[in-house]
């Protein structure tokens, strides 16, 4: 379902019909459909609204039975009162069992119980009794937004998932005929156009979808391309930017705490660039972050001197005190709203649930900052924040983080295998990560100790299937954001191969090193019947098989050099003594560029691609004394 103001969308309930459901969950197309589903919305003049939503939802296996054993209802008690109107099941034989009274109760939610400064976010929970397959679960809200979230700000974003069943889909709108209303649908039975009577404008619409849609291996977020409708009071997205602005930049006010630690932090620093990398990692290192994600909890930020106080916030305190403790030292920025992780696309109509997250950017050095990734160095972003279109609140401007390219987003090692002539085997695999892997990395290590060190080092032999042993090695300090971090693996085994036979020998899984050797598996299905995300990216593995004098090396496999629109994948062979070495290269295409997600039609060329990796990865090296064979008659 969607969400009258900030906060991200979600898909729209399925829903089914109301035949019996499958006997068991394996004759199931999906777990859980609705029988029915309601959302009327009724805006004030002043944007504040009252949202009433109805759900009839049957249950057709166990692991639906699980999810709605309990609904919980999120909701800001600042600005919204959120009232559970009707609670009830239907058994399959038609018995109605209402909710007790003492089943619908109110939480604290999680962010708000971890730290007094988000209190006013509450979940309503409903608790269901008695659940089985073939239950029909049945509920009504009223959410009723008195302040809206910015001022003359509504919006109504409801996308039908084509994965799921529909049947009886209704969404209402009632405004003032005189409230600017900017409406754009997609596969729904409805007129952009209301009907005006007595002063009130009203939109209906209608869905039915009797069939889910296979779920598909690679898909983007649902409301790219499912049936979708969005209506919003904001003509652009320069109207969203101010708004979040008139309060934003109030928050972000120097004070003389804000300022002395601006002072304390950058003492010794004359260069402005690494005045604001001090900045940066003072707020990333020491400002708990406290999970309260932008539309939830309202949409101002605290004061950054609060910030201060506390030393934790969520992502808008984040950019507020790195914003004050820049301005302090001379240096402007300007908070930016972000899609984490959603891909590459706006609406056209300003929609602020397209928005889940706040970062900061800095045009002196044209460099976006993300202080909420404690693993970032000065300049990095974690791959949610890459390739994404983000608003520039100061300046009211749509732009674009960094492409989430080879140049950032790849990653690699060298692992070398010494072969002992007896068959054990001893080596080292080194990382080459680039920005991305490098913060993956250090959130891992960081969590290394005395205490679970042997036991990641035997995970990490024992995944790569190896009887043996080996030892981990940090090259950096995964909290040390001034410098790169790194690490290696040694590694040693005992009786991997037998060279008094003639063998053949593939490249060994590498211990402390994650192969793409295997990709082809998420190409598994034959076809990809959805848009979804495809990022340029650059995979490279070298292998070096050292093998004891005297062992012959027979043959080692072809060169392979491959290229389509989904990348590029090479593979190169070289023999160097007793020495073969394997270097494998994976360019993978952002096919339609960087601003544009893949369509259907471009699937077939990444699972092509993906296939001459697993055959590069075949290949076998053959070793041994050919005499000792016997010829096949």
């Amino acid at each position: 379902m969607a969400q009258a103001a900030a906060p991200a969308p979600t898909p729209v309930p399925a829903i089914a019909p109301t035949s019996a459901p499958a006997s068991n969950d394996t004759q199931a197309s999906n777990n859980f459909s609705f029988v029915q589903y309601r959302a009327d919305y009724e805006v004030r003049a002043d944007a504040s609204n009252v949202q009433t939503e109805s759900y009839d939802i049957l249950l057709k296996t166990k692991a639906a039975v699980e999810q709605f054993s309990q609904v919980r209802l999120s909701y800001s008690e600042k600005m919204e009162t959120l009232e559970v109107l009707s609670a009830y099941t239907l058994t399959a034989d038609g018995q109605r069992r209402d909710v007790p009274a003492d089943r619908i109760y109110t939480q604290e939610s999680y962010s708000s119980a971890a730290a007094a400064m988000y209190a006013d976010r509450k979940v309503k929970v409903v608790v269901f009794p008695n659940l089985a397959p073939g239950t029909r679960v049945v509920y009504q809200t009223r959410r009723t937004q008195n302040v809206p979230y910015f001022p003359g700000y509504f919006s109504l974003w409801e996308t039908f998932n084509v994965f799921q069943q529909y049947d009886d889909a209704q969404v209402t709108l009632t405004a003032p005929a005189s409230l600017p209303m900017y409406v754009q649908q997609r596969g729904v039975q409805g007129s952009q156009a209301p009907t005006v009577r007595n002063g009130q404008a009203r939109w209906t619409w209608k869905y039915r979808r009797s069939e889910p849609m296979p779920v598909q291996n690679w898909t983007a977020q649902p409301w790219e391309f499912s049936p979708t409708i969005m209506a919003s009071t904001y003509r652009d997205w320069a109207q969203v930017a101010r708004a979040y602005q008139l309060k934003g930049g109030e928050a972000a006010n120097v004070t003389p705490g804000i300022q002395a630690l601006a002072d304390e932090v950058t003492r010794g620093i004359s260069d402005r660039r690494e005045q604001a990398a001090a900045l940066y990692r003072w707020v990333s290192q020491n400002i708990r972050y406290v999970a309260v994600y932008l539309g939830n909890g309202g949409l101002e930020p605290n004061p950054a001197q609060s910030i201060l106080d506390n030393h934790y916030g969520d992502c808008k305190d984040h950019v507020v005190i790195l914003e004050a403790l820049l301005a302090a030292r001379g240096i402007d920025s300007t908070p930016v709203l972000i899609g984490a992780g959603g891909g590459p696309t706006l609406p056209a109509i300003p929609m602020l649930g397209r928005f889940n997250h706040a970062i900061t950017y800095v045009p002196e050095f044209d460099l976006y900052l993300d202080s909420t990734s404690a693993y970032a160095r000065f300049g990095q972003l974690p791959d949610a924040d890459l390739g994404a279109p983000v608003l520039h609140t100061r300046q009211a401007t749509v732009a674009r983080t960094p492409d989430n390219d080879a140049a950032r987003n790849g990653s690699g090692f060298e692992v070398t295998f010494e072969f002992s002539p007896g068959g054990d085997v001893q080596g080292r695999t080194v990382q080459q990560p680039r920005e991305v892997s490098e913060i993956g990395m250090r959130g891992a290590f960081a969590r290394l100790n005395a205490q679970n060190r042997a036991r990641v080092e035997e995970s990490i032999m024992a995944s790569s299937g190896f009887d043996g042993s080996g030892t981990l090695t940090l090259l950096g300090d995964p909290q040390d954001l001034t410098r790169p971090f790194n690490y290696r693996y040694d590694f040693h085994a005992t009786d991997y191969v037998d060279f008094g036979v003639v063998g053949g020998m593939v490249l060994p899984d590498p211990p402390g090193g994650e192969s793409f050797r295997d990709i082809y598996t998420t190409t598994s299905a034959p076809d990809n019947a959805t848009p979804f995300y495809c990022n340029d990216s650059l995979r490279e593995e070298t292998y070096r098989l050292q093998y004891p004098a005297g062992v012959p090396i027979v043959a080692m496999p072809r060169d392979l050099d491959f290229h389509n629109a989904a990348g590029e994948y090479q593979l190169q062979w070289r023999r160097e003594g007793q020495a073969i070495v394997a270097r494998h290269r994976l360019h993978q295409r952002a096919v339609r560029g960087a601003q544009a997600l893949c369509q259907p039609g471009d699937y077939a060329a990444f699972r092509e691609l993906y296939q001459q990796v697993r055959r590069g990865f075949r290949g076998q090296v053959v070793y041994g004394d050919l005499r000792t064979v016997q010829s096949v008659p």
